[in-house]
C-alpha cells in the first residue's frame, strides 16, 4: 500500500509519523444454552449475535443432536456463511457440544478426542471435544486457528482435576495446530468454568482423585503429579486473555447471570493488538458511550430491549476486537506506534462499485490516554497503471467527485476510537479497474509521538 499524503505536505505538517496495514477481527465467545429455533431464546439469541456484529462466533452449550442439526440455520439467521459443530466423543458430555460460526471461510476443521489428543486410544478424559477451525481473513497472509471449549462445571476437588486435564489438551491441540502450520495465529474462547477471582490455585495431585465417572479413563501420557493451574497453561503459550468489563463499567466482569462470576474468556497472542471488548448485557445498550469513555463497542443496528439478553441465556455473550497484521506489513514514517487502521462497515460493500452511494470505511483508532481526536483524511483515484495523482497538486481534479474539491474529509472520532465516513463512487464507466485510495490522519495530544498519527492507505479496487 502506497502512503497518499506526498513527502513535501508530510513536512508541511512537521510530523513524525507511522502507519501499519492491518485488519481486524471481531471475536465472540457465549455459552448460548442451547439452539430452541421457534423460541423466544433462539429469537433473542439472533438478535444479540447480529447485534453484536462479530467475525468469528464461539458457541458452548449446543444441546443434543437436534441442537446441532440447527447450528447451520442459526448461521444463515444470522448472516454467517460458514459454520462447524463439533462432534459426541466418549461417554463424559452429557450431549453437549460446542460450535463455530465464520464469516470468513473455514479452510480447516476439528473435533478433538481425549484419545487423539493423548495418544491412548482408551483416553476419556475431556468432557466435550475441544473444537477448531482454520479461518483465512482477507488481506492477512497468517491463517487463524480458533479453538473454543466448555470446559468441565463444578468447584469440587474432582471437578479441578478434570478442568486441568482438559487444559492440558487444549495445549496439545494448539501446539498440533501449530506444527502443522508455521506462523499461525491462535485464538482461544470459551467457558472455562472457573474465575480468574478463585486465585492463588493450590490444589496438587499425585493420584486420581475420588469421585470420577466409571468411564473415566486419564490417558497414559498424564503424569503425576498434576497441578491446578487453570490460567497457567494458555499463559504458557504465549496467550493473554481479555480483561472484559460490561459496558461503561471498569469493575463489572461478569459473564453469568445471578453468580457475578466470571467463567467466559477470550485469550490471544500477548502482541496481537487489541482495540477494544466487552461483557454484552442488553440492559446497558443505549447505543452510545456513557462513560467512563471507551468501554464500548461499536455494534450494529438499533439496541436491543434490555431483557433480551435474560431471555437468551443465562451466560453474557464476552466479544473483542482485535487487530491482525494485514499481507502488507509496510510502514511509513517513524513516530507513532499507535495502532491505526481503516477497514469496510459492517453491511457495506467490501470494494466500491459504480454508482454507489454509501461506499463507508470504518476507522478505528487505538493508543493510550487519547484526549479529543480530529481526523482529516484525503482521497483519490489511481489508474490501472499505478500512477496515482497527488491531491495536493493543483489541477489533479480526477479526485474531485469525492464529497470536497479538496479531497479533505473532517470528521470527529467517537471516544471509543472509531468513526465511519462515506465515500460516493462516481458512475463512470471509465473508472472501472480504478483503485480508491484513502489515508487518515490523527491528531492526538494522547499518542506516544505527542503528535498523531497516520492510518495504512486503504485501497480498493472500483468494480462495474
Amino acid at each position: 500500500m502506497r502512503p497518499i499524503f506526498a513527502r513535501a505536505a508530510c513536512a508541511a505538517l512537521c510530523l513524525c509519523l507511522s502507519a501499519s496495514a492491518s485488519e481486524t477481527l471481531r471475536v465472540v465467545t457465549w455459552n448460548c444454552l442451547g439452539l430452541q429455533t421457534g423460541s423466544s431464546a433462539y429469537d433473542a439469541l439472533v438478535d444479540t449475535l447480529v447485534r453484536l456484529d462479530g467475525d468469528v462466533v464461539l458457541l458452548q452449550e449446543i444441546s443434543g443432536a437436534t441442537d446441532a442439526a440447527n447450528v447451520p440455520l442459526l448461521a444463515s439467521d444470522c448472516g454467517y456463511a460458514f459454520s462447524f459443530v463439533g462432534n459426541i466423543s466418549g461417554t463424559l458430555s452429557g450431549g453437549l457440544r460446542t460450535a463455530i460460526l465464520s464469516r470468513h471461510p473455514i479452510t480447516a476443521s476439528a473435533s478433538w478426542t481425549a484419545a487423539e489428543l493423548s495418544g491412548d486410544p482408551l483416553a476419556n478424559d475431556i468432557t466435550r471435544d475441544i473444537i477448531e477451525v482454520v479461518v483465512s481473513v482477507p488481506e492477512v497472509c497468517q491463517p487463524v486457528a480458533l479453538f473454543t471449549v466448555h470446559l468441565k462445571s463444578g468447584s469440587s476437588n474432582t471437578d479441578r482435576f478434570r478442568r486441568q486435564v482438559e487444559q492440558q489438551r487444549l495445549k496439545k491441540a494448539i501446539d498440533l495446530r501449530q506444527a502443522a502450520t508455521p506462523g499461525v495465529q491462535v485464538i482461544v474462547g470459551g467457558d472455562f468454568n472457573e474465575d480468574t477471582d478463585n486465585a492463588p490455585f493450590t490444589d496438587t495431585w499425585s493420584t486420581l482423585p475420588s469421585g470420577l465417572p466409571a468411564s473415566y479413563k486419564l490417558g497414559t501420557d498424564v503424569t503425576f503429579p498434576v497441578t491446578y493451574d487453570p490460567f497457567g497453561v494458555l499463559a504458557g503459550e504465549g496467550l493473554q486473555y481479555v480483561d472484559a468489563t460490561q459496558e461503561d463499567s471498569t469493575t463489572v466482569y461478569s459473564t453469568i447471570s445471578g453468580s457475578g462470576n466470571r467463567l467466559d474468556y477470550v485469550w490471544a497472542p500477548a502482541g496481537m493488538v487489541v482495540l477494544g471488548d466487552e461483557v454484552y448485557d442488553s440492559v446497558d445498550d443505549d447505543g452510545v458511550d456513557g462513560g467512563p469513555a471507551g468501554n464500548v463497542l461499536r455494534k450494529a443496528g438499533a439496541p436491543l430491549a434490555a431483557g433480551t439478553s435474560a431471555t437468551a441465556s443465562d451466560h453474557w455473550p464476552l466479544f473483542a476486537d482485535y487487530l491482525l497484521e494485514s499481507c502488507d506489513g509496510t510502514r511509513y514514517g517513524n513516530g507513532s506506534p499507535a495502532t491505526f487502521a481503516l477497514v469496510p462497515r459492517a453491511g457495506s460493500a467490501s470494494a466500491p462499485a459504480l454508482g454507489t452511494a454509501d461506499f463507508r470505511l470504518r476507522l478505528l483508532y487505538a493508543t493510550p490516554g487519547a484526549s479529543a481526536i480530529l481526523v482529516l483524511g484525503v482521497a483519490k483515484l489511481a489508474p490501472p497503471d499505478g500512477f496515482a495523482l497527488d491531491p495536493f497538486v493543483p489541477g489533479a481534479t480526477l479526485y474531485v467527485d469525492f464529497s470536497t474539491a479538496v479531497g479533505l474529509f473532517p470528521a470527529v472520532v467517537d471516544a471509543g476510537g472509531q468513526a465511519e465516513f462515506t465515500l460516493p463512487v462516481p458512475n463512470k464507466p471509465s473508472l472501472v479497474g480504478f483503485e480508491l485510495e484513502t489515508q487518515w490522519f490523527v491528531t492526538d495530544t494522547g499518542a506516544p509521538n505527542g503528535v498523531g498519527a497516520m492510518t495504512d492507505a486503504y485501497e480498493a479496487v472500483i468494480g462495474p
